[in-house]
């Protein structure tokens, strides 16, 4: 929404503002440090992404300030969380860089599973194309692209 952005803070809480009225309008809690990456989805705007420790989070802001559904995710830390701008229940993220390889994995709300694993030699950055389901994430040197289905 217009003059309201969503700031994510490590200790696990997520605040959104109404910047016109200068004040804090809502907050979301994650119970886990340190949150790492927060997202809102573009495609409903009432769904609320994140990834927090070693799992990844989802919020109805409608519900509860308190996550809806929550699932371990990375075994090395959980770093980026990106919801598809195409499809409000596919998402992906990222584990801890810095590593040789970091794994990305791309999930779906009505799979139980990651719909798909992959790893990146020294990965970095994670984005979806506007239109299609079509991920991608900076390796060394290089543009990895990922297609799942909708």
């Amino acid at each position: 929404k217009s003059f309201k952005p969503m700031v994510a803070e490590k200790n696990g809480t997520i605040w959104f503002y109404d910047l016109l009225a200068q004040q804090a309008i809502l907050s979301l809690e994650s119970e886990q440090m340190p949150l790492m990456s927060a997202h809102w989805c573009l495609k409903n705007t009432f769904k609320v992404g994140a990834v927090a420790g070693n799992d990844w989070l989802i919020w109805d802001i409608t519900r509860s300030s308190y996550p809806q559904d929550k699932r371990p995710v990375h075994m090395d830390q959980a770093c980026l969380f990106r919801w598809s701008t195409v499809n409000e229940n596919l998402f992906a993220t990222t584990g801890y860089p810095g590593k040789m390889t970091s794994q990305f994995q791309i999930h779906h709300l009505g799979h139980p599973q990651p719909v798909l694993i992959g790893s990146v030699a020294v990965g970095s950055g994670l984005s979806w194309h506007r239109t299609l389901p079509l991920c991608a994430i900076g390796g060394d040197h290089k543009l990895l692209f990922w297609v799942t289905e909708m």
